[in-house]
């Protein structure tokens, strides 16, 4: 009897360190398996989390260019209008002030009335003179263009200097450097064989 329970005893304690080893055996791979998923779910986080600031990222960049194309329709709106305005306003004439010397400075325009009851000399050489002309000149300062115009157009001749400023006509500009300038001085050569020009006339343009 007592052999008997020696045995049993034997066996249970067998059993007891196999299970033990079973057991630790799983716990260990549990952990292992917790650790990895640990790792898998700090992924998946990192990458929900970079993919919310993308979306917020791309949401100001979708919500600026909508605001950018609202505010181009509304100046193309407005380009519009205004052009047509000005299409169905009245042509204005400009008249060149003299042949355009190659002289630094910028365009100016100065509008010019003529006043046949204030002429003190022959009126007939301006009859065909009516309301306000614009001339186009190049100046350094709008003082040079305004003495230059004044020098021209006198009182004592009937004229009244209305304004000058700043020409508004767009595109016009002078290249200071005088080889690639379109006013430069030609050459001795091309003033022998090219011959004067004549004046220019009024060109109408829209302003």
């Amino acid at each position: 009897m007592t052999g008997m329970l020696l045995y049993v005893a034997l066996g249970l304690m067998i059993l007891t360190v196999l299970s033990n080893r079973f057991w630790r055996r799983q716990l260990v791979t549990a952990r292992v398996s917790l650790v990895k998923l640990k790792e898998s779910a700090d992924e998946a986080s990192k990458e929900l989390s970079d993919a919310a600031r993308e979306y917020a990222t791309l949401d100001r960049h979708i919500t600026e260019t909508e605001r950018r194309a609202a505010k181009a329709e509304q100046e193309l709106a407005a380009a519009l209008a205004e052009f047509e305005a000005k299409r169905a306003g009245p042509v204005q004439r400009y008249h060149v002030f003299d042949r355009l010397e190659p002289r630094q400075g910028r365009f100016y325009e100065a509008a010019v009335r003529y006043d046949p009851n204030a002429a003190s000399e022959d009126r007939s050489v301006h009859r065909a003179w009516v309301g306000v002309r614009r001339y186009l000149l190049v100046a350094e300062t709008e003082r040079e263009a305004r003495e230059r115009v004044l020098n021209r157009f006198t009182r004592k001749l009937g004229f009244e200097v209305v304004e000058v400023a700043p020409c508004r006509l767009a595109g016009l500009s002078i290249n200071r450097i005088a080889e690639l300038s379109t006013f430069r001085r030609p050459s001795a050569g091309e003033e022998e064989e090219a011959p004067r020009r004549p004046a220019r006339k009024a060109m109408p343009a829209r302003v």
